[in-house]
């Protein structure tokens, strides 16, 4: 469970330990940034991806268009995952899509074309965003490249 649904659920029971409340103060200042990411990523879905495709296609000359395809569409289901995990601050939340991932991949033979897109979405991520941004987004991201590779 999250830890900030933890709090919520636990109100009627007790008050926050410092730690927590340490944490949740930490949070509460990230917030604008997190949205400012998360806005950005939105505003700019288009414009980031498009490199990544022409990336694939160049990179992936012999591969089949709709090999292609799908590990694009994978890659955007993973770039707005990833974004409203960071927003919400919640690495659990990427379970799922993890797991999907993990079962595409086998079902498709799919883990170099989506090994290259996940590394090609990194990369826009990195020249778009501000570093500091970039480095808040990274925890959320990084476990569908390391699935990707780990596969191949």
């Amino acid at each position: 469970m999250h830890p900030l649904s933890d709090f919520f659920r636990e109100s009627d029971k007790r008050y926050l330990a410092q730690a927590e409340l340490k944490l949740l103060g930490r949070y509460t200042l990230s917030l604008p940034h997190r949205l400012a990411i998360y806005r950005q990523i939105r505003d700019q879905e288009l414009v980031l991806l498009q490199p990544v495709a022409d990336g694939m296609e160049t990179a992936l000359a012999g591969a089949s268009v709709t090999a292609i395809e799908q590990s694009l569409k994978l890659g955007i289901a993973v770039l707005r995952t990833s974004a409203m995990a960071m927003l919400t601050n919640d690495i659990s939340s990427l379970d799922d899509t993890l797991r999907w991932v993990r079962q595409s991949q086998e079902n498709n033979d799919s883990q170099k074309t989506n090994e290259l897109c996940f590394k090609l979405i990194r990369q826009q991520l990195e020249q778009r965003l501000e570093a500091a941004h970039f480095k808040l987004l990274l925890p959320f991201i990084e476990p569908f490249q390391e699935l990707s590779a780990n596969a191949a």
